[in-house]
Parts: structure tokens; C-alpha cells; sequence
């Protein structure tokens, strides 16, 4: 990172020094107006990071210009208009996080979109509702007060250089934001919110955080830009400059950095190069530049194979005591239960279960009887005395875009001191014989260590009660020792465990109580009782 950083800066001042003396100057502002697409390309990618790819990065840069403009054309001075325009961005942001919380990413993304058109159809009736046009102008100039008689405005020389810093700055700062806990907290919500909820991060909390900031990000650009145009135009608003921020931001990996470099590389195709080459379109010569952008963007959706390689020489010893401190197990009570499906169809039948603290509760029967269903159930609940039921899901493991380290720390969070964490974590990595790879991502990581770093993340947490889904399904026998000496050594410490596992040789080893299910609806052909005690 601090090398990219500093080969951005040396860009950047070689790009000031250099581009103005050989580009004509009505050009400066045009170049000047391709690097405000940063800051929306910038956002763009931020957003992406925590589970909310957003259409409307560009609308909330043509809102923050419209605040902008109208207040500077009513005599608010030109950086308060972009002050508040900056703000006002990052408010609509923060305002559409919260309004679309329960919303997926996919229907995020169509939502952000149906934002964008109405914001353009807002601006197109303008003139009809308030007799103002829909390009809000004259505008002044980007200027500074330099005293009750002076302003100091900004040639086109000025905005270019303006604009230049405020581009590094918004890819930069992004990219750095992005890289630290705060962002690994986003990355942590974008990767899996269930999990992130169960590590106690708030996911609502992180998301209207991230669009918060990435509305600010676009305000500052639109409403800069808006004043070195000298009028806010509907031309944010529309489909194809609604796209190019999520296409810039896909083509980059989703890094706000590249993100930003990306959509400002296009700005110059499309509104310098182009022209100058003779483009008169259709479609126009900006549209093409995005097209271009959106073919180049298809071709980062292409599967790609994981960095494994540093895993095989990892090997983990079952035996080593494990990093478990105290844990406060809670009693769990649970009443014959049912689920059906929205069709009627029964889906659990389940007889009562109970499970006492420090011991390991076993889910057996075949599949199709509700096993994983009733983990569900329960895990959505809370104890009377409100203590945490936990869900450790068969499924994946870790937070697949932060590192190893990372998700160590984030879980340890919970009830410790930052130092403390780091020190937990640690201690976990060590065990787990993952210090080699505490760096790698954990999408990057093969099913055996992900599933244990995965176990490693709710016993940080420090759960009353945790649900375990198949745990041992699919390890292989070094992880699945690990994974039975991990379980075991939690309830000796206290924990209440309950676990669905196919795995009967394992259930024998751990298990103090096993309770059968049935599939729903088949009755067995002589009586059997519904918990055995082993």
C-alpha cells in the first residue's frame, strides 16, 4: 500500500507540472471535470466492500451539486455551498442505507437505481414546479474570501490542480479508510452480514457508516465540479454516468484506489480524447467510454483460481492445548418443536431438547429430518437471562474478503480492550498454526482451515450456547481431530454445545447426550426414545 500510495503522489505531481504545459487551456477544465469522477468511483467501491454495490454514486454527486448551486445562486459563499453540498451527499447516503437495511445486495442495487431516476425525474420537473431551470447557472467560480471587499477565484489552472488533489485525495483516503479496522469492519458486514451480527460488528451501523461516507466522497466532487462547469446539470442523474462508478470499481477489483483511477481514465477518453479524435458518435463520445469501461468490467466477473500455495505446509496438532479461557455456559431448554413451510409442509418435528453447561449436546438423524432447521430456530433466539446463542454454519468460514488476522481480531473485539483482542488473536493464530497465513484472505483459504478459523471466530466471541452445523463434514482426519479436541476442550472450559452431525464414530467421542430426528411425517417402525444418553 505505501508504495502505491507514494507512486500516486509522484503521478500526481509530475501530472501538474506536465499536463498543463502541453494541454490547450480549455482543456484544463475538462480534465478537471474527469478527475471529479473520482470521488463517486471512490465511494462506489467502499460501498461494494460492505455488501452494497450502489447505481446512484453519480446522483448523489448531482445532488450535492443542485444544494450547492441553489444556495451559491441565493449568496452563500461559494466553499459554505460546497461544504454543505459535501454534506448533504453524504446524509442522502447515510438516509438510503438505512432505508434499504433489510434489503440484499442484488435489491440494493436495483433500489440505488430506482433512486437515480428519481432524482432525474426531480430535476426534469424543476422548471415546472419551481419555474427554475433544470441546469441551475451561472455559477461562480471555486473562489476564496480574502476579505469583506476581495475574492480570490480560480482559473481554469486553479480548478485542474484543484481537482487533481481532491481525485489522489478521494482515491487515496479511500483506499487507506478501506485497509484499516473501521474497513475491515466493512469488509467484514460485506462478506457474510449473519456472521458479522454473530461477532457483535452491527451490520446496519456499517453499512449506513460506509454510504455515509461514500455519499460525502461524491458530494465533494459533484459539487466542485458543478462550480468549474458553472452550472449543475441533469447529466448526473443519467443511466449510463449511473453505471460508471460501479463499473470503474468492478474493473479495479473493487479497490477504491484503482476504483478512482479507472473512472478518471475514462473521463479523459471520453471527454478529451475522443472528441479530439474526431468522435461525433452516436453514441456520444463519454457513452462509448463507458461501454468500453463495462466490457472490461465483465471480464473481472470471469472465476479465477485461489492462492492456496501457502497452506501446504501447514499442519496443526490436536493434542496442544487450546487458547480457551473461562466460558459462562447457559443452560438451554428447548420445547417439542415444529416448522412448516409457507405450503404447509411440515419441515421439523422435533422433540424437546435440553443441554447443561460444559457439555455437548449431539443433533443426529438423517437428512431431510431438520437438523440445520432446527439450529436456525434456536439460534435465532435469546435466553431469558439474555445470553448469546451462536451459530457456527456449515457453510463457508471466516469473513471471505478480510484476512485471517483480521477476522481473529474483529471477533476478539467483543468485551475486550483493542490490546487485548490483538493479543487473543494472536494467541489463536499460533494455535491453529495459521501465523504464516495471517495475511491471506480467507475466501483464499482451502475448507479445512477456513472451517477452524471459522470455529476459532465464535469462541472469541464468547458465546453462552453454540450451535454447531455439521461441523466435521467434509475435513479431513488432521482438521477433523483439531475441529473434535477444539469442541471438547470449549465445553471443559464451560461452553454449552450443541451440534447436527452425520458423523456417529465423532458423536460417540464428544457427545454426552444425543437426541434422534426423523424425517417429518415418517414414523419408525417400533418406538424408540427420542434422547439416549451415551
Amino acid at each position: 500500500m505505501r508504495n502505491r500510495l507514494a507512486l500516486l503522489a509522484v503521478a500526481a505531481i509530475a501530472t501538474a507540472f506536465i499536463y498543463p504545459a502541453l494541454a490547450p487551456a480549455a482543456n484544463l477544465d475538462r480534465a478537471a471535470l474527469a478527475l471529479a469522477l473520482a470521488g463517486p468511483a471512490a465511494g462506489a467501491a467502499l460501498a461494494m466492500a460492505a455488501g452494497r454495490p450502489p447505481l446512484m454514486a453519480t446522483a448523489l454527486a448531482g445532488a450535492a451539486a443542485y444544494v450547492s448551486a441553489a444556495l451559491s445562486l441565493r449568496g452563500v459563499p461559494v466553499l459554505a455551498s460546497i461544504a454543505i453540498g459535501t454534506l448533504a451527499g453524504a446524509a442522502l447516503g447515510a438516509a438510503a442505507a438505512a432505508l434499504s437495511a433489510r434489503l440484499d445486495a442484488t435489491a440494493f442495487l436495483i433500489a440505488t437505481l430506482l433512486l437515480a431516476l428519481a432524482g432525474a425525474a426531480a430535476v426534469q420537473a424543476l422548471p415546472d414546479i419551481t419555474g427554475a431551470q433544470a441546469g441551475l447557472g451561472p455559477l461562480q467560480g471555486v473562489s476564496v474570501a480574502l476579505g469583506a471587499a476581495k475574492t480570490a477565484v480560480l482559473t481554469p489552472l486553479g480548478d485542474f490542480h484543484l481537482m487533481l488533489a481532491v481525485g489522489v485525495l478521494s482515491g487515496a483516503g479511500a483506499a487507506l479508510l478501506l485497509a484499516s479496522h473501521v474497513g475491515a469492519r466493512w469488509r467484514a458486514i460485506g462478506s457474510d452480514q449473519a456472521r458479522a451480527a454473530a461477532s457483535g460488528l452491527r451490520p446496519v451501523a456499517g453499512q449506513i457508516a460506509v454510504l455515509a461516507t461514500a455519499g460525502a466522497l461524491a458530494g465533494l466532487s459533484g459539487a466542485l465540479g458543478a462550480h468549474i462547469a458553472r452550472v449543475a446539470t441533469p447529466q448526473a442523474f443519467a443511466a449510463d454516468a449511473a453505471a460508471l462508478p460501479l463499473l470503474a470499481a468492478f474493473a479495479a477489483g473493487r479497490q477504491p484506489l484503482g476504483a478512482a483511477l479507472v473512472a478518471i481514465a475514462i473521463g479523459v477518453v471520453g471527454g478529451l480524447v475522443l472528441p479530439a479524435a474526431g468522435w461525433q458518435g452516436p453514441p456520444d463520445a463519454m457513452s462509448l467510454a463507458t461501454g468500453l469501461l463495462a466490457v472490461a468490467a465483465l471480464f473481472t466477473l470471469l472465476p479465477g483460481g485461489a492462492a492456496r500455495g501457502r497452506e501446504r505446509d501447514l499442519s496443526i496438532d490436536p493434542g496442544k492445548p487450546w487458547p480457551l479461557e473461562a466460558m459462562a455456559g447457559a443452560r438451554l431448554d428447548v420445547a417439542p418443536t415444529q416448522v412448516r413451510a409457507p405450503s404447509g409442509e411440515l419441515l421439523l418435528d422435533s422433540p424437546a431438547l435440553s443441554a447443561e453447561p460444559g457439555s455437548i449436546t449431539a443433533v443426529v438423524g438423517p437428512n431431510g429430518a431438520g437438523k440445520t432447521t432446527l439450529l436456525r430456530e434456536l439460534s435465532g433466539r435469546r435466553l431469558a437471562s439474555g445470553e448469546r446463542v451462536v451459530l457456527l454454519p456449515q457453510e463457508g468460514g471466516g469473513f471471505a474478503t478480510c484476512t485471517v488476522r483480521e477476522t481473529l481480531e474483529l471477533a476478539a473485539r467483543r468485551g475486550r480492550s483493542r490490546d487485548s483482542a490483538r493479543a487473543a488473536a494472536s494467541a489463536w493464530l499460533e494455535r491453529l498454526a495459521m501465523a504464516p497465513v495471517a495475511g491471506v484472505m480467507c475466501g483464499d483459504l482451502s475448507s479445512g482451515p477456513r472451517r477452524l478459523l471459522d470455529l476459532a471466530r465464535v469462541l472469541l466471541a464468547a458465546p453462552s450456547v453454540l450451535l454447531c452445523d455439521e461441523p466435521l463434514a467434509g475435513l479431513d482426519d488432521a482438521h477433523r481431530a483439531a475441529a473434535v479436541s477444539c469442541l471438547r476442550a470449549a465445553a471443559g472450559a464451560g461452553l454449552t454445545v450443541v451440534l447436527a452431525e452425520h458423523d456417529r464414530e465423532a458423536v460417540a467421542a464428544m457427545a454426552a447426550r444425543v437426541v434422534t430426528l426423523e424425517r417429518p411425517g415418517w414414523a419408525p417402525a417400533a418406538p424408540a426414545a427420542a434422547e439416549a444418553m451415551l
